[in-house]
C-alpha cells in the first residue's frame, strides 16, 4: 500500500518497521549534537563554580558572611597540614573565628538603624554626638597630661561621665603586653593614677573604646582577642557590687560585630539613640557613624533557609531601609536623633565652637575661611536657619519641663505642639542648605 502525504511517498507494507527504526535514528542523530553540547556546557558550568569556590580564601569567605563554606575549607587545610607535618596553628585559629561567626549570624539581633554618616577615622570619635547626661567619648590625649602619657602605654578613647568626675581608658599592663580597662577619678584640674577595673584584667586581650551606661553599671568596650571576629568587637560587661569586680565580658553579636573593626557602641538614654561606630565596608581610614534604637529585650532573626538571606543583610548592615519596619517608629526616632544633633550644635555654639562641615577631611570654623561665595552665603543662610532652631529648641525644653510639673496652660499646650511641628522642618531646611553649602564650596 502507498500513501501520499503532499511532496512524500511511504510505502507501508513491510517497509513500515523500517521507517519507523529509521526516523528514530535521524532523530537520534539530530539530538546527540545538542544533548552533547548541553552537557558540555553543564559541565563547564560545575568547574567554574567549582574553580571560583575554590580560588576563594576562608578570609574572603568570612568576609561574605559565608562561614560554614569558610569553615569547611579551613578543615580541609588543617587536614592537609597535620598530614605533611605543617603548623596548624593559624588555621585552628581562623577556624574558630569561623565557628564563632556560624554561632553569632544565627543569633543575629532585629535591630532598626535609622542614620549613617561616613567620617574620618581620626574625627569619628568629635564626630559622636551625645547628650550632656550620656557622659562623653573623647581622645585620651586631650584629656591626660603629657606625663601621664610618657609614662605608660595608653589606647585611644576615654569616656568622662556626665558629672566630669572620672574617666575610664586603655592602659598597659605592668608587663606592657597588654591594654587593659583602667579608672581615674577627678583632681583638682587632672586626674589621679589610674587603677586597673576589678575583673578586666585578666581578659587576654586589647581592650579600648569604654562607653560606661548612666546605670554605673553596664559597661560596653572595644576588645580584639580570641572571642573576637574581626579586628576589634564590641563586648558588654557589668558590675557586681558584692564581689566589687566586673562579670566576664561578653561579645554583643550581630549586627554590632562584623569580621571588620567595631570600635564603639554608645547609647543616649535620654533620647533612647544608640551609635555604632565600624569600618565595615569602609575605605581606609574612614569610619561609619549608625545611629539605632536600641532594643528593651534582645529580639532575635529566625534563621531559615528561606530567611537565610535577610538575616545575612541585617547582620552585615547591607541596607538600612531594610531594618526599618516600623516607619512611625522610625520616624519618631529620626526627629529625636535630629533635636539631639541641634543641641549638640548648639552646644557648640556657645562655646564658640561652631563647626561648618565641608566634607571628611575639611572643617570650617568661620565664614570667612570659606573660597566660595555662593557656599559662604548659603552657610549664612544656615547659621539663621540654626539660630531659629535653637531657640524653638529652648522654648520647648521650657514648655517640657512646666508639662511635667502639671503648669501647662492650653494655650503653652497649642504653643509646644506648634513647636514640635517646626522644629523637624527647621532641621531639614538646615541639613539641606548645609548639603548646598558643601556642594558649592567643594565645586
Amino acid at each position: 500500500m502507498t500513501t501520499h502525504f503532499k511532496n512524500m511517498t511511504f510505502y507501508w507494507n513491510r517497509s513500515v518497521g523500517k521507517l519507523t527504526v529509521a526516523l528514530g535514528l535521524l532523530l537520534s542523530l539530530t539530538s546527540v549534537p545538542t544533548m552533547m553540547a548541553q552537557k558540555t556546557t553543564a559541565k563547564k558550568r560545575s568547574a567554574a563554580t567549582a574553580t571560583t569556590a575554590q580560588t576563594q580564601s576562608a578570609e574572603q569567605l568570612m568576609q561574605s558572611y559565608k562561614f560554614t563554606e569558610a569553615a569547611r575549607l579551613l578543615q580541609r587545610e588543617i587536614d592537609a597540614a597535620r598530614s605533611s607535618g605543617r603548623s596548624t596553628m593559624r588555621l585552628e585559629a581562623d577556624l574558630q573565628r569561623a565557628n564563632l561567626g556560624i554561632d553569632m549570624l544565627r543569633g543575629t539581633e532585629r535591630v532598626t538603624f535609622i542614620d549613617s554618616i561616613v567620617v574620618s577615622r581620626k574625627d569619628m570619635l568629635q564626630r559622636l554626638q551625645l547628650s550632656a547626661n550620656a557622659g562623653k567619648v573623647v581622645c585620651l590625649k586631650d584629656v591626660l597630661s603629657e606625663e601621664q602619657l610618657r609614662s605608660g602605654q595608653y589606647g585611644q578613647a576615654g569616656y568622662i561621665n556626665e558629672l566630669n568626675d572620672r574617666v575610664i581608658f586603655s592602659k598597659s599592663d605592668s608587663t606592657g603586653c597588654a591594654n587593659n580597662l583602667h579608672i581615674a577619678y577627678r583632681v583638682g584640674n587632672g586626674w589621679s593614677a589610674p587603677t586597673p577595673l576589678e575583673g578586666m584584667h585578666d581578659v587576654s586581650c586589647e581592650q579600648d573604646f569604654p562607653f560606661m551606661m548612666p546605670d554605673g553599671v553596664t559597661l560596653y568596650y572595644g576588645a580584639q582577642g580570641e572571642e573576637s571576629l574581626g579586628g576589634y568587637d564590641i563586648f558588654v560587661t557589668r558590675y557586681n557590687p558584692d564581689t566589687k569586680q566586673y562579670l566576664k565580658a561578653e561579645n554583643i553579636g550581630m549586627p554590632f560585630n562584623s569580621p571588620a573593626n567595631d570600635y564603639l557602641l554608645a547609647i543616649d538614654e535620654s533620647t533612647q539613640i544608640g551609635f555604632l561606630l565600624t569600618d565595615r565596608n569602609q575605605k581606609p581610614d574612614s569610619v561609619c557613624i549608625y545611629a539605632f534604637i536600641p532594643n528593651a529585650t534582645r529580639d532575635i532573626y529566625e534563621m531559615s533557609d528561606a530567611n537565610k538571606k535577610r538575616v545575612i543583610h541585617a547582620a552585615m548592615l547591607h541596607s538600612i531601609s531594610e531594618t526599618q519596619t516600623d516607619q512611625e517608629i522610625t520616624k519618631s526616632a529620626l526627629q529625636r536623633l535630629n533635636q539631639l544633633r541641634a543641641q549638640a550644635q548648639s552646644a557648640s555654639t556657645s562655646q564658640g565652637k561652631h563647626l561648618y562641615v565641608i566634607n571628611d577631611h575639611t572643617i570650617y570654623t568661620s565664614l570667612n575661611e570659606f573660597r566660595s561665595e555662593t557656599a559662604r552665603r548659603i552657610a549664612q543662610q544656615a547659621d539663621e536657619i540654626r539660630q531659629k532652631l535653637q531657640q524653638l529648641l529652648v522654648r520647648q525644653d521650657e514648655l517640657q519641663k512646666k508639662a511635667f510639673s502639671a503648669k501647662l496652660t492650653q494655650s503653652d499646650k497649642d504653643e509646644l505642639r506648634e513647636t514640635n511641628a517646626q522644629i523637624p522642618t527647621l532641621q531639614k531646611q538646615y541639613d539641606d542648605l548645609c548639603k548646598n553649602m558643601r556642594v558649592a564650596e567643594i565645586k
